[in-house]
């Protein structure tokens, strides 16, 4: 299936999104931090400002931007595998986001523990999307990782 760099900008923007929302939570879960009265924004946001850009932003600054010009440079292939890689975050962040609030709730030990383990595989597959979207951004000379870096820091512990 041919995905267009306007398709693909948007599922660049999706998997970007989906990181923002819930790398802080992801964050706590391995550092076995409690929820806070208030969560903290980030320092760092992608925000699709329109269809064909997505502007990085570190604490309001312009730090990159993402047009769909830069994603018409990969092949078809490619694209398509961005569009599956914005499907399978998608998947697992719909997992993630039934299964977080069950963490440490219940009074079984051994629920606790499947409820961890299954947040640990799903962040873990999570993590392996987002490296894989990373090195697509790279080639196109677009380098995230040390935008995303706390991110990617917490993934680097939850593969070890």
């Amino acid at each position: 299936m041919a995905i267009d760099p306007i398709t693909a900008i948007g599922a660049v923007s999706t998997v970007l999104n989906i990181i923002d929302k819930v790398a802080n939570q992801v964050q706590r879960f391995v550092n076995k931090e409690p929820e806070p009265a208030v969560e903290k924004p980030h320092g760092v946001q992608a925000i699709k400002e329109t269809p064909t850009s997505i502007v990085v932003k570190r604490e309001g600054r312009v730090v990159e931007t993402i047009t769909a010009d830069d994603l018409s440079k990969l092949d078809p292939n490619s694209r398509a595998l961005i569009k599956a890689l914005e499907d399978s975050m998608q998947s697992h962040y719909d997992v993630w986001v039934v299964v977080y609030p069950q963490r440490d709730q219940s009074a079984d030990p051994i629920v606790n523990a499947k409820v961890n383990r299954q947040l640990q595989d799903t962040a873990k597959k999570m993590c392996a999307d987002l490296n894989t979207l990373f090195n697509y951004l790279d080639f196109l000379g677009k380098y995230l990782e040390d935008h995303y870096q706390a991110f990617r820091f917490v993934c680097q512990q939850i593969q070890s």
